[in-house]
């Protein structure tokens, strides 16, 4: 196959897409970035101002402005980040138009855990994931384009975020966990995750579902890691079993369906937990020398009173 030279990268203002291009321009000078948003003028301007980065204006829904960006590229990647119909029939639409414009590889917005190992209502959250996949994968059999999926479990940022329900901040820290809290859980962080996918990019035969893991570690072990960087010794509270946790799971969600905040984390909690979604072998070797942060690493980038609002950074 030849060389990867030009990338598109739709919702580029984004975090993950901001993330993406950064890694791209930094480790590979020579590719040409077709920046896809909403609002040029909400580019980080140090991507911006790069000669090599091509900012196009085009909404979600517009398939002519969206194919004018993917003409002559070699690859799309998707950091959409939004309600249902963005991150369903806004990929589609996306899809359509890589296909019309002969873009021979489409990465697709997961970043998350393996969904192939739900069904569709099992993680509302994740419904999404399913319904453009089985979309894909039938454009995909017909020959038309091949999709790619990254996975990294949970973003470490996420998973030390309050509103998941593993950790709070609260006086020297507190971990609660359902189950024994030895199940291992799958993180990888927005940079590391980003640097995956930017060199999955620029391998044209990397393709299907590809796994990066910065770390696998229990909520028992988060704490003693905790406890080892900062100095303090946090709580650690077994809060009941996972059916327990699933009769919770599924009132919150029933209770409150409009508010993913309300039933997010312990859908995330349920199934990280029950080992569900957990990722298999890791191909972090695509990251070369750039080995991803542990936990350990991670937390000692952060001072303690800020860790839990990572994601927000």
């Amino acid at each position: 196959m030849s060389p990867v030279t030009k990338v598109a990268i739709a919702g580029l203002t984004g975090k993950m897409g901001t993330l993406i291009a950064s890694s791209l321009l930094k480790h590979h000078p020579t590719v040409q970035i077709h920046g896809i948003v909403r609002n040029s003028s909400k580019v980080a301007t140090n991507i911006s101002s790069n000669p090599n980065v091509h900012i196009h204006q085009a909404t979600p829904s517009d398939p002519s402005a969206l194919r004018k960006a993917l003409a002559n590229v070699d690859v799309c990647i998707c950091c959409y980040l939004g309600d249902n119909d963005l991150m369903v029939q806004g990929q589609k639409t996306l899809i359509d138009a890589c296909i019309a414009e002969k873009v021979p590889r489409y990465i697709g917005s997961d970043y998350s855990l393996d969904f192939r190992g739900l069904k569709k209502g099992d993680h509302p959250g994740k419904d999404f994931a399913i319904e453009y996949t089985e979309y894909l994968e039938e454009k995909e059999k017909e020959g038309k384009v091949k999709g790619v999926h990254i996975l990294n479990g949970g973003f470490t940022e996420m998973v030390f975020a309050p509103f998941l329900g593993w950790f709070s901040a609260e006086g020297n820290g507190k971990f609660t966990y359902f189950g024994t809290g030895d199940e291992k859980l799958d993180m990888t962080t927005m940079a590391d995750t980003a640097a995956f996918t930017a060199e999955v990019a620029v391998d044209p035969e990397a393709n299907g579902y590809l796994n990066v893991v910065g770390d696998r570690k229990s909520v028992k072990e988060l704490a003693k890691v905790y406890e080892e960087v900062y100095g303090v010794n946090p709580t650690v509270e077994r809060q009941g079993s996972f059916e327990d946790l699933h009769k919770i799971m599924r009132e919150a969600f029933k209770k409150d369906p409009g508010n993913v905040f309300a039933w997010m984390g312990v859908h995330y909690q349920y199934y990280m937990g029950i080992g569900t979604v957990n990722l298999g072998k890791d191909e972090n070797y695509r990251l070369g020398d750039r080995k991803p942060a542990g936990v350990k690493e991670f937390l000692q980038r952060w001072p303690r009173e800020n860790v839990a609002n990572s994601y927000l950074s």
